[in-house]
């Protein structure tokens, strides 16, 4: 965001965010970046992380392709089991447990 000043610690993470990153920044701020200004404590479920990421997704004017395992299972459901696309699902939580992975 244009004008925030960020803590050195988010700073020093650069490049765009892949799903992972942005697994362990929900679940833990300060873990991801030791110093950051954020007191959020974090998402410790697994599954409400993984609704946050498939949220965020939706939104994306340019969203980042979905993890390849992910991506070619959801290519090869029939259409009629697909979730919707706009709507956090279980699809986001196989989207956290393949690519997310707690570490």
């Amino acid at each position: 965001m244009e004008g925030y000043a960020y803590s050195a610690a988010l700073k020093a993470k650069e490049g765009p965010w892949t799903f992972a990153e942005l697994n362990e920044w929900l679940k833990k701020p300060s873990a991801y970046a030791p110093g950051t200004k954020m007191s959020y404590a974090g998402i410790s479920d697994p599954k409400k992380r993984a609704d946050v990421i498939d949220y965020l997704h939706t939104l994306a004017k340019d969203p980042m392709p979905l993890p390849e395992a992910l991506a070619a299972k959801q290519a090869s459901a029939p259409a009629a089991a697909a979730p919707a696309a706009a709507a956090p699902n279980s699809a986001a939580v196989a989207r956290c447990n393949s690519a997310c992975a707690d570490a």
